[in-house]
């Protein structure tokens, strides 16, 4: 920019007194039109926002009216009840696990309309899974800590058991009367065999937290039609909670077609040896008496256990003949 002063910029001239006010006149110009050009910017970026957000008017316009004519929204009922069923995953896969996430419930988020319809779809919620974590029992733990660990554990075994009764409630109650397909994952490992008074509280807690889980799938075993257990059972019947989903009788299991069991025998021999804690080991297994699979609408099992795990009676059907 021209300026009387150009030749003495970035020097060590001195102005004089005039020269002062001049140069003070001069800069007073600039801050002027800095101040014009400044307005000038505000009324731009004025404008440029009303348009912006004239754009993103229009685009929310463009998009929810796109949504009126989307080739979905024109499939029949039947077909957008396979499309949706297509969407559930494997049962033994994580994605199957009945949380947020799973696929019947993100479709139930999309809009009022597939909420609605999801629910009416009682298959979208027929399949359960139920994968039980494991409760480690410590045997090393300093005494005075020892009732803490375990009661801090035995809350946090509850929390995850009274997650999963309650998804388990809403599955079944929107299932209303669809044939089951269950996968049920649990060991009664810290109900195993230590006899310090931590491990009590964790055997109690385990005890009674599966027990809750095994009566709610008790209560509907009427409609199951496959199940696939995988079950770490201790060698004591009458403690056990998980056998009792063995305990069936064909009149229990009308409609069971499919049955897939795996069954882990736990030993009191499998525990730690803590010196003068807790009984001493024996292998105390005797088997188990397994009805489930007498089922009369049985048509494919697979059982996997150890020798000796259990005490088969001879199947109902012939075709099968003696286990």
């Amino acid at each position: 920019m021209d300026s009387p002063f150009s030749e003495y910029l970035d020097s060590g001239y001195s102005p004089s007194d005039a020269e002062i006010s001049l140069i003070k006149a001069l800069i007073q110009r600039k801050l002027d039109v800095i101040d014009s050009i400044d307005k000038e910017i505000d009324n731009l970026e004025e404008s440029l926002a009303a348009l912006k957000a004239r754009r993103k008017a229009n685009k929310i316009f463009i998009r929810k009216h796109q949504a009126l004519i989307a080739p979905i929204k024109r499939l029949p009922p039947d077909i957008l009840s396979t499309v949706f069923l297509a969407c559930l995953p494997v049962i033994e896969c994580p994605e199957a696990a009945m949380t947020p996430n799973h696929p019947a419930v993100v479709i139930s988020q999309v809009c009022r309309h597939w909420r609605q319809f999801a629910f009416d779809t009682p298959l979208l919620w027929s399949r359960i899974q139920l994968i039980v974590p494991q409760v480690n029992c410590h045997p090393y733990y300093a005494p005075d800590g020892a009732d803490r660990v375990g009661e801090e554990a035995a809350a946090l075994f509850n929390s995850v058991i009274q997650r999963l009764f309650d998804a388990t409630t809403i599955w079944l109650n929107r299932s209303k009367g669809c044939p089951l397909l269950i996968f049920m994952e649990a060991t009664e490992s810290a109900a195993g065999g230590f006899g310090s008074p931590y491990s009590k509280i964790l055997e109690d807690s385990v005890l009674m937290g599966l027990g809750k889980l095994v009566s709610l799938l008790l209560s509907e075993s009427k409609r199951w039609e496959q199940v696939r257990f995988k079950l770490a059972i201790i060698s004591n019947d009458s403690k056990s909670q998980l056998s009792r989903l063995l305990f069936l009788t064909p009149r229990d299991v009308p409609i069971l077609r499919k049955a897939s069991i795996v069954i882990s025998p736990l030993e009191v021999s499998q525990a730690p040896i803590v010196p003068g804690v807790g009984p001493v080991p024996t292998d105390s297994w005797f088997g188990i008496t397994m009805g489930t699979i007498h089922g009369q609408a049985l048509r494919s099992l697979t059982l996997a256990c150890p020798k000796a795990a259990t005490k088969l009676k001879v199947l109902q059907d012939g075709k099968w003949g003696p286990a």
